[in-house]
C-alpha cells in the first residue's frame, strides 16, 4: 500500500470517528431536527469559507457544476433531516446502524454515474450488511418508524457520496463543501421559513446548545465534510462508504458510556456489528488485491 493510499484511509477513519460524535450530539442538542440541521449547516458554511485562505482553496461559484452542488446540497439537508429525525424517533444506536445499508446503495449507484459494470464483491459485502441489519431489526423491532426514516437516510447519503465522487476530481473539496453546505442552509431556511419556525438566534440558544452547535458546526461539518471529500481523491466512494459503516460502532460505544441501558442493543445485535466490521476487512483486502493486479499488468503497446 503506498504512502497516500495509506494516509488516505488514515484520515478517513479519523473522519468517520468525527462522524461517529454527530449522533451524540443530535440527541444532547434540544432543538427539533430540521432547526438543527439548518443551524449546522450555517455554521459549517461560515467555517469552511473563514478556512479558505489557510487552505488555499477559492470561494468563486463554478459554474459549470453549481446546480450540481445546489441538487447536492439539497440531498444532504434531507440526509441529516431524516438522520437525527430517526434518532429523535428511536435511539441513536438504531439511527447510525441504519446508515451501514448505504453500502448497497451505493453499489447500486456508483456504476450508474461511473460508467462501470457492477462489481460482485460489492454488491456480495453489501448483502452481508443488509444481513447484518436484519439480524439487528429482527431484534430491535421495537423502532419502525425510526429504523425507515434513517434507511431513508442512508440512501440520500449513498447519493451524495457518488455525486462528490465525480465533482472532487475536477474541483477543490473546500469550494465543493462551501457551495454544498450553502445549498443545504438556503433549502432548510426556506423550509423553516415558510413554517414560521425559524430558529432563535445562536446566542439565545443557551449555553451546552452553543457548545454542541459550534462542536457540530465546525468539527463535525466544516473539517469532516471537506475531508470526506478530498479523501475521495485516492478512494472510490464505495470504500469511504462501507468504512463509514465504522460510525454505527463508535457512535454506539460512545452511547453505552453516557446513556448506559437507554442505549444497549440484544446481545445478537453486536453479531451484527461483527459482519459488518468484517465486510470491511473484506473490502480492503480486495481493494488493495485490487491495486496490486493493475500495477502488474503489463503495458499496451501500439
Amino acid at each position: 500500500m503506498d504512502r497516500s493510499h495509506r494516509n488516505a484511509l488514515i484520515l478517513l477513519h479519523i473522519i468517520v470517528l468525527v462522524f461517529g460524535i454527530t449522533g451524540i450530539l443530535g440527541r444532547l442538542i434540544q432543538l427539533p431536527a430540521d432547526q438543527l440541521v439548518y443551524v449546522r449547516t450555517i455554521i459549517g458554511t461560515l467555517g469552511l469559507m473563514a478556512a479558505a485562505p489557510i487552505m488555499r482553496f477559492p470561494v468563486v461559484p463554478n459554474r459549470s457544476d453549481w446546480h450540481l452542488h445546489l441538487l447536492t446540497g439539497a440531498i444532504i439537508a434531507a440526509h441529516w433531516l431524516t438522520f437525527f429525525g430517526a434518532i429523535k424517533l428511536a435511539t441513536v444506536s438504531v439511527a447510525v446502524t441504519c446508515l451501514a445499508s448505504s453500502t448497497v446503495f451505493t453499489a447500486l449507484l456508483e456504476p450508474f454515474w461511473y460508467e462501470r459494470s457492477v462489481r460482485s464483491y460489492e454488491i456480495a459485502l453489501g448483502l452481508v450488511v443488509i444481513l447484518a441489519l436484519a439480524l439487528i431489526f429482527g431484534l430491535e423491532g421495537e423502532h419502525r418508524i425510526g429504523i425507515a426514516v434513517a434507511t431513508l437516510s442512508a440512501l440520500l447519503a449513498a447519493w451524495f457520496t457518488v455525486i462528490n465522487g465525480k465533482l472532487v476530481k475536477r474541483d477543490h473539496a473546500g469550494r465543493i463543501g462551501v457551495y454544498e453546505l450553502g445549498g443545504a442552509s438556503l433549502v432548510m431556511g426556506i423550509w423553516l421559513a415558510v413554517d414560521g419556525r425559524l430558529p432563535r438566534p445562536l446566542w439565545e440558544l443557551g449555553t451546552s446548545n452553543i457548545i454542541y452547535l459550534m462542536v457540530l458546526g465546525l468539527v463535525c461539518t466544516s473539517f469532516a465534510f471537506a475531508a470526506s471529500i478530498a479523501v475521495m481523491r485516492m478512494l472510490s466512494p464505495f470504500t469511504v462508504s462501507l468504512t463509514i459503516n465504522l460510525e454505527p460502532v463508535y457512535t454506539i460505544l460512545i452511547a453505552l458510556l453516557i446513556w448506559g441501558e437507554d442505549e444497549r442493543l440484544h446481545v445478537g445485535s453486536y453479531l451484527g456489528f461483527a459482519l459488518i466490521l468484517g465486510a470491511l476487512f473484506v473490502n480492503g483486502w480486495m481493494q488493495q488485491k485490487a491495486r496490486r493486479r493493475s500495477r502488474q499488468a503489463p503495458a499496451l503497446t501500439v
